[in-house]
């Protein structure tokens, strides 16, 4: 019997997306342009999570904001797919095509509710947020896009495109919370100099001209954004290690936790006599020892490493600075904790594990200093949520021929990729919460059906967000087997993209038979 359902569904889904606007849809749009009833009449449906995350968006023109919703809920529908295959038709693309062009739509515009979700979610969590800081490149290759720079060390036209850097919340068990700070820019044409000439002019350029001012707006941004009450620490990798972000970290609110890049210089009255980090570390007792999770990323195979930790507190010396540098620079010494994680005895043909990192909260002991360190350790899911952008979602494929429509789409699509994550890690932390906290009765009946009722029916309470996500990944070519770890990234991309040509069709079918409301 659900088979033939489900066939019957399939069916008239197709003959709905065949009909265009004389489909079986009715007409409810009213005072809309053409666009906007384009994209109303040719199969979207209501996603409930992107009308809840940009329902307070303000882009200048109420018809321009319902077309961001629906352009939004189209390519959640189909996070993988171009423009013109998750849209389904020429005059529902030409609406999505023409949003990303209108200048009201701006990428900042675009982002502020999902900031204010964000900070929603930040609010609700009784632990500590972490805001992890990063740079992303994405290469287009697309011969005729304008207003491009160079993602390399060279002005070669093949290697091009934009940068984005973002700052990202997470909460302290790694589950994604949004965005609070996103810059996208396209970089100046790289000078030609000697390595000796590059060193002399970043020595005497002010901070607020370099590239490397986005780690202090970033941090700014955040303390800005940060709800009242909520404790924030804000993390980096090696990139971030310069002394004017530590300065600026050190005068913020919130609290830091950073990689060290090099051995920093010490003031050594002020450091237990030592001259540099590497010296306070050796000369710091081991505190204990454990072990941390090293995901996979291509390059790696994911394992399990065992650190010893050690910690000490140090006053780092000020950089010498010449020219403009001298007037912006933060010329004081900076006295911090260090903290230290190595792999004594690491496995053959793997890169070893030596963290120095550089904070402001206490590690005073091995139970302080080790939480530090399975800190830092989360940072590893904004390089995830970079996977599900560039693998998953595919974002490097868009064929918009400017770098300003390209940051719009990017943006969305960042918010997309924050969703996709935030479910399956929510999962992994919260298994016995509630499917219908998350997920709408629609998607659960959708999946039921997908399944042959594998799963509990739509109404049982008792359906678990862990069942749900397995059943998506189930979709997606999970086995489920006892040996088999929870579902990953890429097959629950695969699995979301079905579940929703499931909930379409469903959707389809009961318009077309007078089946029963879905929700």
């Amino acid at each position: 019997m659900l088979d033939t359902v489900f066939t019957a569904c399939y069916a008239a889904f197709h003959c709905y997306m065949r009909s265009g606007s004389q489909g079986i849809v009715s007409k409810r749009v009213r005072e809309e342009d053409s666009e906007v009833q384009a994209i109303m009449q040719a199969g979207a449906q209501e996603v409930p999570w992107v009308s809840e995350e940009f329902g307070a968006v303000v882009l200048g023109d109420k018809r321009l904001d319902r077309r961001l919703i629906k352009t939004a809920e189209k390519l959640t529908k189909s996070p993988s797919s171009p423009i013109n295959e998750a849209c389904g038709s020429w005059a529902c693309a030409k609406a999505a095509y023409r949003l990303f062009d209108n200048r009201k739509a701006s990428a900042a515009a675009i982002l502020k509710p999902h900031i204010e979700a964000t900070r929603r979610r930040m609010a609700s969590q009784s632990h500590a947020v972490l805001i992890v800081q990063d740079t992303v490149f994405f290469h287009y290759a697309h011969p005729k896009a304008k207003g491009l720079g160079p993602i390399g060390k060279s002005n070669e036209s093949g290697d091009r495109g934009l940068i984005m850097h973002n700052a990202l919340a997470f909460s302290t068990s790694g589950v994604p919370l949004g965005i609070l700070s996103q810059r996208i820019w396209a970089r100046d044409e790289v000078p030609e100099e000697t390595r000796e000439e590059k060193i002399e002019r970043l020595q005497c350029t002010a901070i607020e001209e370099k590239e490397s001012f986005k780690w202090i707006e970033a941090l700014r941004e955040t303390a800005e954004r940060t709800p009242k009450g909520v404790k924030v620490v804000t993390m980096a990798d090696r990139e971030s290690d310069f002394y004017e972000f530590i300065a600026e970290a050190k005068a913020q609110r919130g609290s830091f936790l950073i990689r060290a890049r090099i051995d920093r210089q010490l003031v050594p009255e002020e450091s237990a006599g030592h001259d540099n980090l590497v010296e306070a570390l050796r000369g710091s007792p081991m505190l204990g020892e454990l072990t941390i999770d090293i995901p996979g990323n291509g390059k790696r195979k994911a394992r399990s490493a065992p650190v010893t930790v050690r910690a000490a507190t140090v006053t780092l010396k000020a950089p010498q600075k010449r020219g403009q540098a001298r007037n912006s620079a933060a010329l004081d010494p900076i006295t911090v904790n260090v903290v230290g994680a190595t792999e004594e005895h690491p496995p053959e043909g793997v890169e070893v594990i030596s963290w120095v990192l550089l904070t402001d909260l206490p590690v005073s002991d091995f139970e302080a200093a080790a939480e530090k360190v399975k800190w830092y350790g989360k940072r590893w899911g904004i390089e995830t949520w970079h996977k599900v952008l560039k693998s998953g979602c595919q974002v490097e494929d868009c064929m918009l021929e400017t770098a300003e429509r390209l940051g719009r789409y990017l943006t969305l699509f960042s918010i997309i990729g924050v969703r996709l994550m935030h479910v399956t890690y929510l999962a992994r932390v919260q298994p016995d919460l509630a499917a219908k906290e998350v997920f709408s009765g629609e998607e659960i009946e959708a999946l039921n059906v997908r399944l042959k009722q594998a799963l509990p029916a739509p109404s049982d309470a008792t359906l678990t967000l862990k069942e749900m996500v397995r059943g998506i990944g189930s979709l997606g070519g999970h086995l489920g087997r006892k040996r088999d770890k929870e579902p990953g990234i890429v097959v629950l991309w695969r699995g979301w993209m079905r579940l929703y040509e499931s909930v379409e069709a469903l959707r389809a079918g009961k318009q077309a038979f007078g089946w029963g409301d879905s929700s």
